[in-house]
């Protein structure tokens, strides 16, 4: 008889927040620890959140993006995501 604990929608992935996330982490897995890794969740949150204020554009770019795109931009030297 547990409790369940319903999740604001707003904190749930959508499927294609969760295809990019894991085509992330498969680029990740492949990768040492480093600040362009640790950045490109943050990235990625921050780019989800503004989707679901109404700012698509950003999130149209990276929903297309594949896993070679990711590893481009964590291989980035000098990268800083915004």
């Amino acid at each position: 008889m547990g409790s369940k604990c319903k999740v604001p929608d707003f904190f749930r992935l959508a499927h294609d927040e969760e295809a990019v996330i894991k085509n992330l982490a498969a680029c990740m897995s492949m990768k040492t620890p480093s600040p362009s890794v640790e950045a490109a969740f943050d990235y990625v949150g921050r780019v989800i959140a503004r989707r679901r204020y109404g700012h698509v554009l950003e999130w149209r770019q990276l929903a297309s993006w594949t896993e070679k795109d990711w590893d481009r931009w964590l291989s980035a030297t000098g990268h800083v995501a915004n």
